[in-house]
């Protein structure tokens, strides 16, 4: 059997490579309009008050007080256009942060830590689902996974109520007015 040239070789090689990048649906066309821009002042508006965010001293247990901060987050954004003329876009947005905790027997002491590496309690990723209805976004659901070092990861669906909590703990800037 005679060995095919060079171009021949590469050809075939290369072929189906060229072929899944013809293959429609491969690349999303990027979305662009009213959905596009809304989507992104929602991810604006959340980034700037995740920003935000200072850590907070309550009273813990007993004769205890506790001292809470996140990290800075980051957030990843996506909107994809659907078939559906009902809801022609759904949008995702997904926040991780870190959460550190510490403790001191008065609220002075909690008020002068410095919280550190060292007293990270957990790693969390939010995820927030939206769709848009031609008009405007709306938030359909939400969970977030916790990562506890030492401990199995834990998934909890998030309800409405819990996003929308304003403060530190909170989304309220999360999710569409």
């Amino acid at each position: 059997m005679p060995m095919p040239s060079a171009p021949c070789l590469l050809l075939r090689v290369l072929a189906p490579a060229v072929l899944l990048l013809a293959l429609p649906g491969c690349k999303q066309a990027a979305v662009e309009g009213p959905a596009q821009v809304a989507f992104d002042a929602l991810v604006a508006a959340c980034t700037q008050h995740l920003a935000a965010r200072e850590p907070f001293v309550r009273p813990g247990g007993t004769a205890e007080w506790t001292k809470t901060g996140y990290s800075p987050a980051q957030v990843q954004s996506e909107v994809q256009r659907t078939e559906s003329k009902v809801t022609p876009f759904v949008g995702k947005m997904v926040v991780k942060d870190n959460e550190a905790r510490a403790t001191a027997p008065t609220e002075a002491a909690a008020q002068a830590i410095t919280l550190t590496p060292a007293h990270l309690l957990s790693n969390r990723t939010h995820t927030f689902v939206y769709s848009f209805d031609g008009k405007q976004w709306v938030w359909q659901n939400g969970q977030r996974l916790t990562k506890i070092p030492g401990q199995n990861d834990a998934t909890v669906p998030l309800a409405r109520a819990e996003v929308a909590a304003t403060g530190p703990q909170g989304f309220a800037p999360c999710l569409p007015q």
